[in-house]
C-alpha cells in the first residue's frame, strides 16, 4: 500500500477534496467478514489497516469508516446492502467503489491461487452485468489512482 499512500499524497496536493480515514481495527475486520460470510483478501485487508478507505471528490473508495462496519456511503458492508437491496447484487459481490451508474466489487465467487479475488464492475439492469477490471484488489487501486493522478497533472 505504499505506491497507493504516496499517490494519494500526490493527489491531496493537486485537490482539496482528497480524505483519507482512519485505519481500522482487526476487530473491526472480523466484523466484516463475519456479516459478508467470508475473510477479507490479504489486497483488501492491508488497503483497511493502512486507511480505513477515503474519498476522492464525490468517489469513495469503500471500506470501514467511522468506527463501524455500518456507516454511510463508502462503508463497504452498507454500500452492499444498499445494492442488494436496490438492485438484487450478487451475495458473492462486496462493493468498493459505488457509482451513479454501477458497482465496483471484489468478486469471491472466484478465488486466484494467492487467495485474492478478482475485482469486477457490476451494472445492475443490463444483460453483460460486469466486466472485470483487475485480477485483485491492489492492482485495481492502483491502476485506478494512476490514472485519475495522470488526468488531474495534465489539467494542472
Amino acid at each position: 500500500m505504499d505506491e497507493v499512500a504516496a499517490l494519494l499524497a500526490r493527489m491531496q496536493e493537486l485537490e482539496p477534496e482528497v480524505h483519507v480515514y482512519e485505519p481500522t481495527t482487526e476487530d473491526l475486520i472480523q466484523q466484516i467478514e463475519a456479516a459478508f460470510g467470508q475473510p477479507m483478501p490479504t489486497n483488501y485487508r492491508a488497503f483497511l489497516t493502512h486507511f480505513g478507505g477515503f474519498s476522492i471528490v464525490d468517489s469513495p473508495y469503500s471500506g470501514i469508516i467511522c468506527g463501524t462496519i455500518d456507516g454511510p456511503r463508502g462503508s463497504a458492508w452498507a454500500d452492499t446492502q444498499r445494492a442488494r437491496a436496490w438492485c438484487q447484487l450478487p451475495v458473492h459481490y462486496l462493493v468498493v467503489q459505488p457509482d451513479q451508474d454501477g458497482f465496483t466489487c471484489l468478486d469471491f465467487s472466484r478465488t486466484a491461487s494467492d487467495g485474492e479475488h478478482p475485482v469486477i464492475y457490476h451494472m445492475p439492469f443490463r444483460k453483460t452485468p460486469f466486466n472485470e477490471l483487475a485480477p485483485n484488489y491492489e492492482t485495481w487501486l492502483i491502476e485506478d489512482l494512476r490514472g485519475m493522478y495522470s488526468a488531474w497533472a495534465e489539467d494542472d
